[in-house]
């Protein structure tokens, strides 16, 4: 079988993480993968260095006739199965692209938010229950769409020596070590984190912020963790391709998000055997059962995340028996390999169906 996978994109984000797993997963299963996109970016680098095949398609904005025929030759030069486009604009070209080449189309969906372009798929893909149903509010038949959640592979080996040494790079000379790992932008609630912190600071933690600081709402919070005078218990440590090590010295994961559809962090978290403090919003209650791998609370509640925050902190056997409760529930159902396999089956389904 071989897929050509349609992804716009020049960041770094779940989605682009999410393919890149996807894409190792699915060749190491004997399944030739292909990429379509800018090479410029995060995603195009990591596939090259990967070993990936890959070329080089703009796909600029969404009435791009060079890129949508670039597309259409490559499907055909290539003797695709399949083609598989992530996001709203990968939907978009890859569906007319399949359309033209008499392939079958694939589309996954990654956010609760974005439900554009999907009409063209064969098949479409959610990345959690919650998206399935903002696709079918969005009028697309329950029938097409189907749940395959998110898996992430098992990095929770880390040396000991290892995890003190990134202690010591970051300055951090006492725990527990609280950290968010997300792109610096409002859906995430940096903002809520850092006030539901400060009326913390008298109980020991540091806080670990990784993610790009490119963008202006990371420059706000570094502002704003400066006016709540906490700024010298955070660590913003920009954008990082070894995310494991951070994991690794952590004691808890903050995801007080506005809006999330199933952040790979979580799963990450749980691979680690981290117990997870988040908000209960999209598909965040797939990834973190309350109460039992973590607690949840309500979104725009710094109060209510402030005092999440400190049960956990105040005791250490919750902490630790919610971590491994987490771990177990990874290895049941959010692993690389059962990501991959639950991804083959859709492809099957559709290739039998003669779609």
């Amino acid at each position: 079988m071989k897929i050509i996978f349609v992804l716009h994109s020049h960041g770094a984000g779940g989605a682009e993480r999410h393919l890149l797993q996807l894409m190792q997963g699915l060749s190491s299963s004997g399944i030739e993968c292909v990429y379509a996109g800018p090479l410029d970016g995060w995603l195009g680098q990591q596939l090259l260095t990967a070993g990936f095949r890959c070329t080089q398609i703009s796909f600029t904005g969404f009435f791009d006739l060079l890129s949508l025929l670039r597309l259409i030759r490559l499907i055909r030069r290539e003797k695709a199965d399949i083609v598989h486009g992530h996001l709203t604009r990968g939907a978009y070209y890859s569906g007319l692209a399949a359309k033209f080449s008499g392939v079958v189309n694939i589309a996954t969906a990654h956010s609760t938010n974005a439900g554009k372009w999907f009409g063209r798929a064969h098949r479409i893909i959610a990345v959690s229950d919650a998206v399935n149903r903002f696709l079918v509010q969005c009028g697309y038949s329950s029938e097409k769409i189907g749940t395959v959640h998110h898996g992430v592979p098992d990095y929770s080996t880390l040396p000991r020596e290892q995890r003190d040494a990134l202690k010591v790079d970051l300055n951090i000379n006492e725990g527990p070590i609280l950290t968010m790992v997300a792109r610096f932008m409002p859906a995430k609630g940096h903002d809520i984190a850092l006030r539901a912190l400060v009326t913390i600071k008298q109980k020991p933690w540091t806080l670990i912020l990784a993610g790009s600081l490119e963008t202006s709402y990371a420059k706000e919070m570094q502002a704003l963790a400066q006016d709540l005078d906490i700024a010298d218990r955070i660590r913003f440590i920009g954008h990082r391709d070894d995310v494991h090590n951070i994991y690794g010295c952590t004691d808890i994961l903050l995801a007080p998000s506005r809006r999330e559809a199933l952040s790979l962090t979580l799963l990450a978290a749980a691979a680690f055997s981290l117990p997870i403090v988040a908000t209960d919003v999209g598909g965040i209650s797939e990834a973190v059962a309350d109460g039992e791998t973590g607690l949840l609370v309500a979104s725009e509640k710094p109060q209510a995340l402030a005092d999440a925050i400190t049960t956990l902190l105040e005791h250490t056997e919750v902490r630790h028996r919610m971590g491994r409760n987490g771990r177990q529930r990874y290895e049941r159902l959010f692993t690389l390999q059962s990501m991959t396999n639950n991804t083959i089956a859709v492809y099957n389904s559709a290739l039998s169906a003669g779609e």
